[in-house]
């Protein structure tokens, strides 16, 4: 069996770009949240130097002649296209396993020819099906097919495909990448490493079991495994269920009454509840903090944060609702300007079977009318769109100037987005017309 990597190359920038083909050549950057820093560059804005990170407002001093183009994040948009990418990457292979809205490992069961030439044309269909360049990486092992995406992305030779598939092909590619660049070696490990005199794949590869085995444990042990061409990281592993899910804002403009934040915290709540559920698990813990802006030394500061642990496991939004709202009312000071706010599920566990509250006197007709409301919530609100079904406490639908109706996750957690796109594929007002 052979594992491939399929990478989209500068995601949001590409999804951005599938839209505007004018852009296509020209320096271009997606900022984060509030527009306030960089966090996806084009090609051409990396030639020029533009670090990833970089504050909005610092652009001007890298573009003194204005030649990016800069978008807002619109999640919503790339969220769609990933569906689309991940849909037609499984129509192509044996098995998909997603690692990020823009990455997804892959399986091939065919003989090695067949393999190459199903791999080698993924980019071509994935680009003329979607618009979104995509680099493909294939090896006898994860991280080593991690490995060949990452020089099917750098050099232009591999047109976007690159596979390690021979013992002298493997040699030179552990010699050319540096530890830091390997899939599983985190920033902490790698002052460990160094310090035992180890900079590339190759003198990591070099050492004895039991050498790696000290310094980094089991974990460790299966990345050097990897890299020898042994597969050792469990496809599991790639998918599991997130062990905390937490959803947060920083706000355009700052808020001071306790009234206008806790719908606001009852949004990031729901959003929480509505992750849960889609990875099929249950939540014991409900936790919200807060914090005032910490670049205001003229303001008065105060960060805090309230667990809430819930009597029995749950991923119902009233019930996550209700404990973050609970959270926020007993750490809310008077007199605080507010600058963001968040709420974190953790103590996260399967669905089923599900552990119950020694003491609370479960009604299983009441939880199981919950369960279905839920499902029912999801159900309308991926067909109809995000929060178009909500709880009273969260903030509801508005109109702008307009009359065009905003959903509550982009208009209403007081985001700043100036310079958003069209929701093209989500939105029927948002549709491309095309003029005679």
């Amino acid at each position: 069996m052979l594992y491939g990597l399929m990478d989209c190359n500068n995601f949001f920038v590409s999804c951005e770009r599938v839209f505007r083909p004018d852009l296509e050549g020209k320096p271009v950057v997606v900022l984060s949240n509030n527009d306030g820093c960089i966090v996806s560059r084009s090609n051409e804005a990396k030639e020029m130097a533009i670090p990833m990170g970089l504050p909005f407002f610092q652009l001007r001093d890298h573009d003194p002649l204005g030649q990016v183009t800069a978008f807002s994040s619109n999640y919503v948009l790339y969220a769609d296209l990933s569906k689309r990418v991940m849909s037609v990457l499984a129509d192509m292979v044996c098995e998909t396993m997603p690692y990020s809205i823009d990455e997804c490992f892959f399986t091939l069961d065919a003989s090695h020819g067949k393999a190459y030439e199903i791999a080698s044309s993924i980019p071509a269909r994935v680009r003329k099906w979607t618009g979104i360049p995509v680099s493909v990486g294939l090896a006898p092992t994860k991280t080593l097919a991690k490995m060949a995406c990452r020089f099917a992305k750098k050099y232009k030779g591999y047109n976007n495909f690159c596979a390690i598939d021979s013992a002298e092909k493997l040699a030179k590619a552990l010699r050319l990448v540096k530890l830091e660049d390997v899939w599983g070696i985190g920033r902490r490990t790698i002052k460990t490493l160094n310090k035992a005199g180890l900079f590339t794949a190759a003198d990591f590869c070099n050492s004895s079991e039991g050498q790696v085995r000290k310094l980094l444990g089991i974990n460790g042990l299966r990345t050097w495994k990897e890299l020898r061409g042994e597969d050792s990281v469990k496809s599991d592993s790639v998918t599991d269920a997130k062990q905390s899910i937490c959803t947060s804002r920083s706000f355009a403009e700052m808020v001071t009454d306790v009234e206008d934040l806790r719908p606001m915290v009852a949004n990031f709540a729901s959003q929480c509840a509505s992750k849960l559920r889609a990875q099929g698990s249950v939540a014991n813990i409900v936790s919200v903090f807060v914090s005032s802006n910490a670049y205001r030394e003229d303001l008065q500061q105060y960060s805090n944060i309230c667990n809430v642990a819930l009597s029995e496991a749950s991923a119902s939004q009233i019930d996550i609702v209700r404990a973050a709202d609970r959270g926020l009312l007993s750490i809310f000071r008077k007199g605080v300007a507010y600058k963001k706010a968040g709420v974190i599920l953790s103590g996260i566990a399967p669905e089923a079977p599900r552990q119950l509250s020694l003491f609370a006197q479960t009604d299983f007709s009441q939880a199981e009318k919950k369960e279905r409301l839920s499902k029912l919530i999801d159900k309308i609100n991926g067909a109809k769109g995000m929060n178009k079904v909500h709880l009273a406490s969260q903030m509801p639908h508005i109109e702008n100037n307009d009359g065009k109706e905003e959903t509550t996750a982009i208009f209403l957690n007081n985001l700043r987005r100036d310079h958003i796109s069209p929701r093209y594929t989500t939105d029927w007002n948002d549709i491309i017309r095309v003029k005679s």
